[in-house]
């Protein structure tokens, strides 16, 4: 009967998320800039050539991040491993026998990223208003942009939780539908190269190459639906007093907004082409960064497993 051990994994997963985070975060702002209503005012010149505010500051909301991404990621691959083991205990017991692999593995991480988008919501509300956070030109230097959005956010809690309808529709089919191909590439490139299960080191390419790219292929179908939720989410933080300049640029727009109105504001003042604004990028952090951080909890699994063994 399959098994796994939660100190391991739990472990496996903050090193991960430790190691990705660090690496991804001034990417992942920059394109929250570009996916941002003031991408056109604040982060690029009239002639347009980017402005160098966009990439200034590219660790701002970091600290919201660390955070939530190691309490998400612990919960995520707690719940994926124990999951698929409780799925193999019932297969090995003469249970759903007839039920396929890819969809133990979808269903196990549906059951995961539910659990890690509850925790992972509210750090993503603060991490993005930070991200965007324009200080007056005339006012004295304060706390660092984390900790004023904290401090706004502060008197509305509830706001903390704007786009997190948006976060599952992204998440949920997203880490469901990559997870499914990572699991089907590796199986399949472990079988092509004949790898011995005691040859960690192709295991970890295999891991890495079929995560990276099973996490590139999904990333760009879900490009508009990062846009609106990040939309709703600097929306939020106007409503705070956060930001300066969104809502100005979002004249109308009631004091709740939905994912559908924010939708067809994008649509009405920026086209299509608004909804897929920062895909490329996307693209190229979703490769390294599910490449990275799969990788690296791999890795750490392995090693964990084998250092308490010697």
């Amino acid at each position: 009967m399959s098994t796994f051990d939660g100190a391991e994994v739990t472990a496996a997963a903050i090193i991960a998320a430790l190691t990705s985070e660090g690496f991804i975060h001034p990417m992942d702002t920059v394109i929250t800039r570009m996916q941002s209503p003031m991408y056109s005012s604040v982060y690029k010149h009239l002639n347009g050539t980017f402005n160098r505010t966009l990439f200034s500051g590219l660790y701002q909301g970091f600290g919201p991040t660390l955070i939530s991404g190691t309490l998400s990621s612990a919960a995520f691959f707690a719940a994926y491993e124990a999951s698929k083991t409780a799925f193999d205990n019932a297969q090995s017991a003469g249970y759903m026998l007839g039920v396929p692999r890819p969809l133990v593995h979808i269903a196990s991480s549906a059951v995961a990223e539910l659990l890690a988008c509850a925790i992972q919501n509210p750090a993503e509300v603060l991490k993005q208003n930070a991200q965007v956070f324009q200080r007056p030109l005339n006012a004295k230097r304060g706390p660092s942009p984390t900790m004023e959005i904290m401090r706004q956010f502060w008197q509305y809690p509830s706001r903390l939780w704007a786009g997190y309808t948006a976060l599952v529709a992204s998440q949920l089919p997203n880490m469901c539908l990559t997870f499914c191909l990572y699991e089907m590439f590796k199986e399949d490139l472990l079988l092509r190269w004949r790898t011995e299960k005691d040859d960690i080191r192709q295991q970890l390419e295999a891991t890495v190459l079929s995560a990276g790219v099973a996490g590139g292929s999904m990333s760009w179908f879900f490009v508009p639906i990062h846009v609106v939720k990040t939309r709703m989410r600097l929306v939020a933080g106007e409503q705070t007093g956060s930001s300066r300049s969104s809502l100005k640029g979002n004249p109308g727009l009631p004091s709740r907004v939905g994912a559908f109105a924010i939708a067809r504001d994008v649509l009405r003042k920026e086209g299509v082409a608004g909804l897929f604004r920062g895909s490329v990028l996307t693209c190229v952090a979703a490769v390294v960064g599910s490449g990275l951080y799969i990788g690296c909890y791999e890795g750490s699994k392995i090693y964990l497993c084998n250092y308490q063994a010697s």
